[in-house]
C-alpha cells in the first residue's frame, strides 16, 4: 500500500497483510474475484475501485464557483479486470446485477475512439465514457503507443452497492473506477496514476452522455481519505484538499445517510427548481454589480448564462473598493472576512425587495429594458416564476459558502474539551445549512424535513439534505462506535418514517435506503 495522502492512487498488492489493506478491499475483493472466475473461467489481473460520495456542507454554491465539503463513503463500485492479448481486441462487460445485460464491443484497430450514442439509454454507455477519457489520456501520455493502435482488450466484471438515483454519485463512482482500470490495463502495474490526473480526466466524462456536471462528485470519489473531509475548490483550478476530523476519545465520527425515496425529475421540475435558481443567483450577482458600479466577466467559460456569478461580484467589489487586484484564492480567513462583507451588502442592497423582483424590477435594477432582460436572462433555459427571489438566493449562497469555511476552521483550529463539543459545533453548521436550503433556497421537501427532525430527536447532532435536494438523500452526523447513537437513529427512521410513509417497504429496500459510513478511502487498485 502506498503511504497515506500520496499524490498517486493507492495500490494494494495481493500478498499484503490484511491489516494493511483498505477495509473495502478486504471485504469485497474475494467475492468479486470468485464472481469474475465464474463468469469468465479465469482469475482477474486486478480490481479497480471507486466510492460514492456525500456532501456535508456547500449546497448549490458550486455553480457560483464557491468551494464545497464532501467526503467519500463506504459504498462503492468495483471493476475486476483481465487484460487480453488479442489481435482483434474487444471489451466484454458483465454486471453482478442481472438487470444489466452483458455487453460486448470491438475496439477500433486504428486507435480511434469507441462510439457513444447518448440517445440510447444503456449501462455500457457509462463504461464507454470512462473508456473515452482514459483513452484520450493515454494518447497524450504515450502517443507513440496509442495514437494509431488499439487499446488492450478486456474482460470486466462490475459490482457496486451505491444506490442508483439516490444522489450519492453512483455514475461518478463507476466512471472513475472504469477510467482507472483502463489506464492500468494499458500501462501495466508499474505505472502509478496520480489522483490529480484521474480527477481531471473524469470530470468531463459524463458530458459524453449529455450530463453537464461539475467536478465535486469525481473529486470526492477519487481523492477521498479515511477519517477526512475534502475541501474541493473549483477556482482558480479544480483541487481537493483532505482535512482530518479530530481524534475523539469515546466516539467515532460517523454519518447516517437516509434516502427520502422521493425522486425529483430534474427535466420536468427544472423550470421551477434548478434552472430557476441558476437564473436567480446570476441575476442577483448582476444586480449587486450594477448597484456598486463594478463589471462582471462576460462570455465566461463554464458560466451558464455568460453573465458572471456571485464569486465574481465579490472579487470585483474587493478590487474596486479595497484595491485588491488578485481574486480570492481560497484562503480560509480571507474568505470568511469577504463573505461576511458580502452578506452585509446583500442586506444593504436587496432587503427592500425581500418579497421578490418582478421582471420590471430586475430590468430597472440592471438599467435595461424588460425585453433586454428577458432575452439575456430568461431564454437560455426554460423557467417559470411569479417573482425572482434574489435576496434569499444570494443570502444562501454567501452564507453557505461561509459555513464551509467555518467548518474547516473548526476542524483545523478549535480545541474540544469533550467529544460532544465537536459534534455540537459541527452539527450546528449542518443544521444551519439545512435551514438555509429549506427557507432561503427552497430546495428541501417535507420528507427531508421529517427525516431530519426524527434523526435530531434520536441522537443526530447535524441533519441536512445532500445533493441538489427536492428529494434524494439526507446526511446525519451521528456519534459512532460501541457507545454511539447510530442504531438508535436507524431504528427511529425505520419505525417513524419509512414504515409510516412507505408501509409496504421491504427489508431489502430498507437496507438500500439507509447507509452508515465513516469518511472513506477514494479510488484505489488491488493487484492480484
Amino acid at each position: 500500500m502506498t503511504k497515506p495522502y500520496s499524490e498517486n492512487v493507492p495500490v494494494a498488492e495481493f500478498n499484503a497483510k490484511t491489516e494493511d489493506l483498505p477495509k473495502p478491499l478486504v471485504e469485497k475483493c474475494p467475492t468479486i474475484t470468485e464472481k469474475f472466475s465464474s463468469a469468465y473461467g479465469a482469475k482477474p489481473d486486478f480490481i479497480a475501485r471507486s466510492p460514492g460520495r456525500v456532501n456535508l456542507i456547500g449546497e448549490h454554491i458550486d455553480y457560483c464557483d464557491f468551494s464545497v465539503l464532501p467526503l467519500a463513503i463506504d459504498v462503492d463500485m468495483l471493476c475486476a479486470v483481465k487484460v487480453l492479448d488479442d489481435k482483434n481486441p474487444s471489451i466484454t462487460l458483465t454486471n453482478a446485477d442481472p438487470k444489466f445485460a452483458q455487453r460486448k464491443f470491438d475496439l477500433p484497430l486504428d486507435g480511434s475512439y469507441v462510439t457513444i450514442d447518448p440517445s440510447v439509454s444503456d449501462w455500457s454507455n457509462y463504461f464507454k465514457c470512462g473508456l473515452h477519457v482514459a483513452h484520450s489520456f493515454l494518447k497524450k501520455l504515450a502517443p507513440e503507443r496509442f495514437a494509431n493502435a488499439p487499446l488492450a482488450g478486456l474482460e470486466v466484471f462490475c459490482e457496486g452497492d451505491v444506490p442508483t438515483g439516490s444522489g450519492l454519485s453512483s455514475s461518478a463512482a463507476f466512471i472513475c473506477a472504469v477510467s482507472l482500470a483502463v489506464v492500468r490495463a494499458n500501462m501495466g502495474p508499474d505505472y502509478h496514476m496520480s489522483k490529480q490526473d484521474l480527477m481531471r480526466i473524469t470530470v468531463v466524462a459524463e458530458h459524453y452522455v449529455g450530463v453537464n456536471n461539475g467536478g465535486m462528485d469525481q473529486a470526492a470519489s477519487v481523492c477521498g481519505e479515511e477519517d477526512h473531509v475534502l475541501y474541493v475548490e473549483f477556482k482558480p483550478q479544480l483541487k481537493a484538499t483532505p482535512f482530518k476530523f479530530p481524534q475523539l476519545k469515546d466516539y467515532e465520527v460517523s454519518f447516517v445517510i437516509a434516502n427520502t425515496l422521493v425522486v425529483s425529475n430534474k427535466f420536468e421540475t427544472a423550470p421551477t427548481n434548478y434552472n430557476l435558481r441558476v437564473v436567480e443567483v446570476t441575476t442577483a450577482a448582476n444586480v449587486l454589480a450594477a448597484k456598486y458600479g463594478v463589471v462582471l466577466p462576460s462570455e465566461k467559460e463554464g458560466s451558464s448564462l455568460n453573465k458572471g456569478n456571485l464569486r465574481d461580484f465579490m472579487n470585483a467589489y474587493y478590487a474596486r473598493y479595497h484595491n485588491v487586484s488578485a481574486p480570492w484564492n481560497g484562503d480560509i480567513e480571507t474568505g470568511i472576512e469577504r463573505l461576511t462583507k458580502m452578506l452585509e451588502l446583500v442586506e444593504e442592497s436587496l432587503t427592500g425587495k425581500k418579497n421578490g423582483f418582478s421582471v420590471d424590477d430586475a430590468a430597472q435594477a440592471l438599467n435595461c429594458s424588460r425585453e433586454e432582460f428577458t432575452k439575456d436572462y430568461l431564454t437560455t433555459f426554460p423557467v417559470r416564476f411569479q417573482v425572482l427571489k434574489l435576496y434569499q438566493r444570494a443570502k444562501h449562497v454567501y452564507s453557505e459558502s461561509l459555513r464551509v469555511l467555518r467548518a474547516l476552521k473548526l476542524m483545523t483550529t478549535a480545541k474540544f474539551a469533550t467529544d460532544e463539543d465537536f459534534f455540537k459545533q459541527f452539527g450546528a453548521l449542518m443544521n444551519e445549512s439545512q435551514a438555509s436550503c429549506d427557507k432561503l433556497y427552497e430546495c428541501s421537501c417535507s420528507e427531508t424535513d421529517t427525516i431530519c427532525s426524527i434523526a435530531l430527536a434520536n441522537g443526530s447532532y447535524g441533519s441536512r439534505l445532500t445533493g441538489a435536494g427536492w428529494g434524494g438523500c439526507t446526511v446525519h452526523l451521528v456519534p459512532g462506535g460501541p457507545n454511539g447513537n447510530v442504531e438508535k437513529v436507524k431504528k427511529a427512521l425505520v419505525n417513524e418514517f419509512y414504515k409510516v410513509k412507505y408501509p409496504n417497504i421491504t427489508d431489502a429496500e430498507l437496507e438500500d435506503a439507509i447507509i452508515v459510513s465513516k469518511p472513506a478511502l477514494g479510488s484505489c487498485l488491488y493487484e492480484l
